[in-house]
């Protein structure tokens, strides 16, 4: 009879809990990383606008008051931009470190159940080691009391 876990079924739901968070922990942190690209990028392009705001004035050019306004405008816009996306960073960090903790418990979770995998199976193996053992006495006893008797 081969080793049977009682808890097999809950062991393998836990086995894909844990998979599926961490799976979702994968997807969390490319979101972050994402977030954080799109942050670096609003900063440089930010900085790309004061640097061409600054070099114009430097050149002593006079911009238009439709150029100086768009300019301001569209400043404004990456300020707001880039103050959303920080919002949405912390947001996605903490949804990743929720994550994390999620994989932590279920691996824990999974831990538990194969230590009474383990258990149950070197408990199995002492049992299997008796019925054998119990067997091969059996067979001694048996083969004992079948010796011809006369011949020693």
């Amino acid at each position: 009879m081969a080793f049977q876990f009682r808890l097999q079924k809950l062991l393998d739901y836990r086995e894909d809990e844990k998979n599926t968070a961490a799976e979702e922990l994968g997807r969390r942190q490319r979101e972050l990383l994402e977030i954080k690209k799109e942050l670096e990028r609003l900063q440089q392009d930010e900085q790309r606008m004061m640097e061409l705001s600054r070099g114009q004035q430097e050149q002593e050019q006079k911009l238009n008051l439709f150029a100086l306004r768009a300019v301001e405008s569209y400043r404004v816009f990456l300020q707001e931009r880039f103050r959303c996306k920080q919002q949405e960073l912390f947001r996605s960090e903490d949804q990743v470190e929720q994550q994390r903790r999620e994989v932590v418990e279920n691996w824990k979770r999974c831990q538990v159940l194969e230590k009474l995998k383990e258990k149950d199976l070197s408990g199995y193996n002492r049992e299997e080691l008796k019925r054998e053992q119990l067997l091969n006495d059996e067979i001694s006893l048996y083969s004992y009391i079948k010796r011809p008797k006369g011949g020693d």
